[in-house]
């Protein structure tokens, strides 16, 4: 026979190599048409969570709307009142109107507008705003900053964000607990830090905190964040 001849061994070789081949690229091709139809999935949940969300926060932007106006009023006319009970009112009034900001906020495009500002003030602003709503649960709120710890930022944005952050603490803290506030300048960077002696949050809930109208408080609406 001619030394090409092929034999049956050889067939069977080149048929298993083919067939393996074959079978990776058909492998290959399930895994990227698995990829295309999970990726499509999550495209399809997104728009979908996506449109839930600009029909909650109509609604809720004209429900803030709404109680604005009469918050303003019941500010004023409580601030003409004196005593303790009278700056209870002011306090718990212009904490709501924080909610109420909150609310408005949600899904308008952010515009930053940094400033130079002072992070030792932002902090104890935030401290005495705070202090007797956290005085209620016999809570102290400690602030821990250079006085010459100086930031770029847009001061309102970082101002809401904080007060936020903070006021969860306090809600989360139980009686006659701690909430620290403290910045620090980093080499090119400044740190803030809020820290308190609560529960802490869940690993499967950290994923989630960031997520619009997810709250673990039951007087929280998930919007802070």
């Amino acid at each position: 026979m001619s030394g090409h001849a092929v034999t049956l061994e050889d067939l069977l070789v080149r048929f298993q190599s083919a067939s393996e081949s074959l079978e990776r690229s058909y492998c290959e091709l399930q895994g990227r048409v698995q990829a295309l139809t999970a990726e499509l999935e999550r495209e399809r949940e997104e728009r979908i969570r996506l449109e839930r969300l600009a029909g909650m926060g109509e609604m809720a932007m004209e429900l803030a709307h709404e109680i604005r106006n009469p918050l303003a009023s019941i500010e004023l006319y409580a601030s003409m009142l004196e005593g303790e009970y009278a700056e209870q009112i002011v306090r718990s009034v212009r904490l709501l109107n924080h909610s109420v900001t909150n609310v408005l906020q949600f899904g308008r495009p952010v515009m930053p507008a940094p400033e130079r500002m002072s992070v030792s003030r932002l902090l104890e602003g935030i401290r005495v705003f705070l202090q007797p709503i956290a005085q209620q649960k016999r809570i102290r709120i400690a602030t821990d900053c250079d006085s010459e710890c100086v930031a770029i930022a847009d001061h309102e944005l970082l101002h809401r964000m904080l007060l936020n952050l903070v006021l969860n603490a306090v809600r989360e803290t139980p009686m006659d607990g701690k909430v620290s506030l403290s910045g620090r300048v980093a080499g090119c960077d400044v740190l803030i830090a809020v820290e308190d002696s609560g529960p802490g949050i869940q690993d499967e809930r950290m994923a989630r905190i960031f997520d619009p109208m997810f709250s673990t408080s039951r007087e929280g609406c998930g919007l802070g964040l």
